[in-house]
């Protein structure tokens, strides 16, 4: 019986602890984002929002600093291409949005040498002549759904290494 309340008061310790801990580290994460332990720079970007900072939620707060300390590092022609990002996703329908934001989850989900090998695909896409650009975006239109859906399917079913020409890119990004 000894040995049972023992072993209740240590246990019963050791999660008292535990919560202390875990309280203790979420006050402190919480007051990391507190408006005055904002550096400048990320207080002048998010001005805005210090009337109300501290009713906006936590993980949204995370969200606003990582931007605005991002922010802070781009170059003037970096911020003007995010404005206009920006502007375009304002006036983009939110049946458009859902398709983007599904796509940006499957996207995650991807495995990692498949993103890189579509990252690099992008890359090169965007490094080409804009007449160049306009060409294979034309082929791509004249692809029927059927066939483009298929692609799609194939693309999402098939290891990177496995894809025709990305076979390529992953050769050329481990160089």
């Amino acid at each position: 019986m000894v040995k049972t309340i023992s072993k209740t008061i240590i246990n019963l310790t050791l999660f008292c602890t535990l919560v202390c801990i875990a309280t203790v580290y979420a006050v402190a994460n919480d007051k990391a984002l507190d408006w005055d332990q904002l550096s400048e720079a990320q207080q002048a970007v998010l001005k805005n929002f210090k009337q109300g900072w501290e009713d906006i939620p936590y993980e949204r707060r995370q969200r606003l600093v990582t931007g605005a300390t991002r922010w802070s590092g781009m170059t003037p022609e970096q911020r003007e291409h995010a404005k206009d990002r920006l502007q375009q996703w304002k006036n983009t329908s939110s049946k458009d949005k859902e398709k983007m934001r599904q796509r940006m989850e499957e996207f995650r989900q991807l495995p990692l040498e498949l993103k890189q090998a579509l990252r690099d695909k992008y890359q090169w896409f965007n490094e080409l002549p804009e007449a160049e650009q306009q060409l294979l975006r034309s082929r791509w239109q004249n692809v029927s759904p059927e066939k483009k859906q298929q692609i799609r399917e194939r693309m999402r079913s098939t290891p990177a290494t496995r894809h025709p020409g990305m076979q390529n890119h992953l050769n050329q990004h481990r160089q």
